[in-house]
């Protein structure tokens, strides 16, 4: 009796403590507070482990969502922990979903049509519509949502929600597309990629908003496609596409990484705002150039592989990067710390801390992220390949 007392109060003042968090950093919600318990009282279950095997070949998507990772099929949802137990199984009737998954929440749009949905590892917290027809959108780390969608008079529109989707900003776009969006970790804070042509010929309009103020705070032009933008820590903004990478920081550029010769084959941010860049040398396809940068833009460490390069995953901790027959694993320092065999038909790693997760056509597979298999162990030119910018 006394420890099942004591365990109760521990849960109590824990409870207290993240609601505390919660209304002062404002990045810990309820519903993630609520998931972190229904994930405690029912942690004494686990599945049968990895790989997992699909119970269906049309898994359009697997993404990480939290320390887990969020699978979902052409009419429903699951998501699984890291003994590939079920802890929430959801339907949906979206038609032609894209998701976005931050914080341990996902954003789930129906692209061309107006329904969205949010879910937290656990339940569905919102299901809705939206008046416009919806074209992209992201979801920020305390439940922010920014819309993009066809405009009522302009091009396009971007629509900001808060938590309890309740519009607090709106931005017509009169004469561009508006095809990437991303959400200050704050919430107060917004910036697009909008995309347009003149004598054909594609260019770029990077905004930057505040939500006290009607317009941008900062507009940067390129003469060509930007892709992607995302926040890492404070107000700091990364520029991204085929022959762009560059920092903002306080309305102002301070990283312009130089791709007249290599271009950007790919690239990720992690929940704790690290970034993986992968270069094409030259152009070219199996020649890459890995980069690694922190919160702030900083970067860490550069090394090469001799291989085409399928997708790439980081915490805080390690970086993952998965080519045609290989996962390679590196820490912060450029070390590589673990190598295995992937299967031909992989898709994507995900990189949690001690293990890192790789999406297959018909499984999910899971390795020692600091495990170096005996027969691929590294030579000493693979060792020394990484070259440190600290």
């Amino acid at each position: 009796m006394l420890a099942v007392l004591r365990t109760i109060c521990i849960i109590a003042v824990v409870l207290i403590l993240l609601v505390i968090a919660a209304q002062r950093f404002g990045n810990i919600t309820f519903s993630s507070v609520s998931d972190y318990f229904s994930t405690l009282l029912s942690s004494a279950k686990s599945g049968d482990g990895y790989p997992y095997y699909f119970e269906t070949t049309k898994v359009d998507t697997v993404l990480p969502i939290g320390s887990d990772l969020l699978v979902v099929s052409e009419d429903s949802t699951f998501v699984l922990d890291s003994t590939a137990r079920k802890i929430s199984n959801e339907q949906h009737s979206l038609s032609d979903p894209i998701v976005r998954s931050v914080n341990g929440r996902a954003l789930f749009l129906d692209i061309g049509e107006n329904a969205y949905q949010i879910q937290s590892k656990t339940k569905v917290l919102y299901s809705g519509s939206f008046p416009q027809k919806l074209l992209t959108g992201t979801i920020g780390k305390d439940g922010t949502v920014a819309l993009v969608s066809r405009g009522e008079s302009a091009q396009t529109q971007l629509t900001v929600l808060n938590r309890n989707q309740k519009e607090i900003f709106v931005w017509n776009c009169a004469n561009e597309n508006i095809i990437a969006v991303a959400l200050s970790d704050n919430g107060k804070r917004a910036a697009v990629s909008a995309v347009g042509a003149k004598d054909g010929e594609l260019y770029s309009k990077v905004h930057i908003f505040d939500f006290d103020y009607a317009e941008p705070i900062a507009s940067f032009d390129y003469n060509t496609a930007v892709s992607g933008v995302e926040f890492l820590s404070g107000d700091r903004l990364l520029i991204t596409g085929t022959n762009v990478f560059e920092l903002v920081e306080d309305d102002t550029k301070t990283l312009e990484e130089d791709l007249s010769l290599n271009t950007l084959s790919n690239v990720y941010t992690s929940d704790g705002n690290q970034t993986v860049a992968v270069l094409s040398k030259y152009g070219s396809s199996t020649a890459k150039i890995i980069r690694v940068y922190n919160k702030k833009g900083e970067k860490l460490f550069e090394t090469e592989l001799s291989e085409s390069v399928k997708g790439v995953s980081c915490d805080e901790r390690y970086i993952s990067v998965l080519t045609d027959n290989d996962l390679y694993s590196y820490n912060t320092k450029g070390e590589l710390v673990g190598k295995h065999s992937v299967d031909a038909d992989s898709i994507r790693p995900f990189t949690d801390g001690k293990y890192t997760y790789v999406w297959t056509m018909s499984s999910i597979q899971c390795f020692k992220t600091t495990e170096i298999e005996e027969e691929t162990a590294p030579s000493e030119t693979q060792t020394e390949s990484a070259s440190q910018t600290q």
